[in-house]
């Protein structure tokens, strides 16, 4: 049996841990983006979609179609169902997505038997896919494919002479049979000999996938995640493996900014909002605006009631002399030399605390790779902790995520932008002494400007 991972022993001196990692004493992120492949686990939901696509690999031919939700985990399950196969003779290529891109014509010619020869034809990759011995081909999003690539897919689908023929299998987040994005992808899911969906797992599923995961980086969910956050983090992930990937991950980086020495409710409470996250009913929004109704009146009667009272009990001492001020409360006249402000100097702002520099820059290092995955919300939580304390480079980046501009090159799908927000994260970063914040600031207030006439 395989020993449990050790986990990372716990910083020994006082210095402040530089990431989660050390401050919950694990050997690597759980549920980073570099997650190990061998974290992959079979689910019992899962396990009958992987013993047909191993099953196609090994004595079928033509394309399959594996369909799921973003995160269920298409790609993991594609590519351990061709590790199985693989391993058991068949030769297997591979045409995955790199992460934050889209495969090519140059890759997917690449990937195919002497398709990087750059001499090779297009006909010559096409021709020795086919040919003897039989061959399985993965391919990772395919209705992300550009319509060169797809040209390829349909080419090497087309029936052919080849006794051996080729077996397919392909993700898709979107069913292109039912609402194809282009016109050739209808032609692509009448090629199709059927296609699979990959479910949800279930409440059991996602906790022994949790667990794994933390076993696998020496951590244990009793040691480091309270029951309440478990369940709630859970419940966010909507069953997806991905989303429990993220919604762990914002976690983690929230307890180490917070300085939570154990994941609990409030850490979860802290970081995105909840996967799948829908608008209220038209109802409850109501509901709410009249409560926020009823509680301005409320104020706006108190505030009436406390004026009133002030009024009478100045007017039942007036006409009383003036009291004398005790020697004490005569304040001396400043000196000619000296400003008035400096006779009574305003109380002091509190001075921001401030960070290691190897701390603050694993701040802004992990905000930039949760912009990278589009996940404003967590990179938000990092820009702002470490903006707090001095840095301009996070609070130029705090808003960006705010800009109109920014966000409109594809930072985030779904986030609404705030023109407002976003100047005044550039005005603080100017004050810090960023260069670029002023020329953002000009630029941000000419579009808010042109957005008034």
């Amino acid at each position: 049996m395989t020993a449990a991972p050790k986990a990372a022993a716990p910083p020994t001196d006082a210095a402040a841990p530089a990431s989660y990692l050390d401050l919950y004493g694990l050997s690597k992120p759980p549920f980073g983006k570099d997650a190990d492949a061998a974290n992959y686990i079979l689910f019992a939901s899962h396990r009958r979609c992987f013993e047909l696509l191993v099953d196609h690999m090994m004595n079928g031919s033509g394309l399959i179609l594996l369909l799921g939700a973003e995160g269920v985990g298409k790609t993991e399950t594609l590519r351990a169902a061709g590790d199985v196969a693989a391993e058991s003779g068949m030769p297997v290529i591979r045409v995955m997505r790199p992460p934050n891109g889209r495969v090519t014509l140059a890759a997917f010619t690449a990937a195919l038997p002497g398709g990087a020869d750059p001499e090779a034809t297009a006909v010559e990759p096409v021709h020795a896919i086919l040919s003897p011995p039989r061959k399985a081909l993965l391919l990772d999003d395919v209705d992300l494919l550009p319509p060169d690539a797809l040209q390829l897919l349909l080419r090497l689908l087309q029936p052919s002479t080849e006794a051996s023929g080729i077996a397919v299998v392909a993700t898709s987040t979107a069913d292109i049979a039912a609402a194809p994005p282009r016109p050739e992808f209808g032609e692509l899911a009448g090629l199709a000999r059927t296609s699979v969906r990959l479910s949800p797992i279930g409440l059991s599923e996602s906790r022994q996938y949790i667990e794994r995961l933390l076993w696998m980086s020496g951590g244990t969910t009793r040691r480091l995640i309270a029951p309440d956050a478990l369940r709630q983090i859970i419940a966010r992930s909507g069953g997806l493996p991905g989303a429990i990937n993220r919604q762990m991950e914002a976690a983690f980086t929230a307890g180490f900014v917070r300085g939570d020495v154990r994941i609990t409710a409030r850490t979860v409470a802290a970081t995105a909002r909840p996967i799948g996250h829908q608008p209220r009913p038209a109802a409850a929004v109501q509901a709410s605006l009249a409560a926020r109704i009823l509680s301005a009146v409320a104020i706006a009667l108190l505030a009436v009631g406390m004026a009133t009272f002030l009024f009478k009990a100045l007017s039942d001492r007036h006409g009383q002399p003036a009291a004398t001020p005790s020697p004490a409360q005569v304040q001396p006249p400043a000196s000619p030399g000296t400003h008035a402000s400096a006779a009574a100097p305003p109380p002091r702002a509190r001075t921001p605390e401030t960070l290691p520099p190897d701390v603050m820059a694993a701040l802004l290092k992990r905000g930039e790779e949760f912009v990278a995955l589009g996940d404003l919300a967590a990179a938000r939580l990092l820009f702002q902790r470490a903006a707090e304390a001095g840095s301009a480079r996070a609070a130029l980046a705090m808003g960006r995520t705010y800009d109109p501009e920014y966000l409109s090159l594809g930072a985030a799908q779904g986030v609404r932008p705030d023109l407002a927000r976003a100047m005044a994260w550039y005005q603080k970063s100017a004050v810090l002494g960023d260069a670029q914040a002023e020329a953002l600031t000009r630029r941000a207030e000419r579009r808010g400007a042109d957005k008034d006439r």
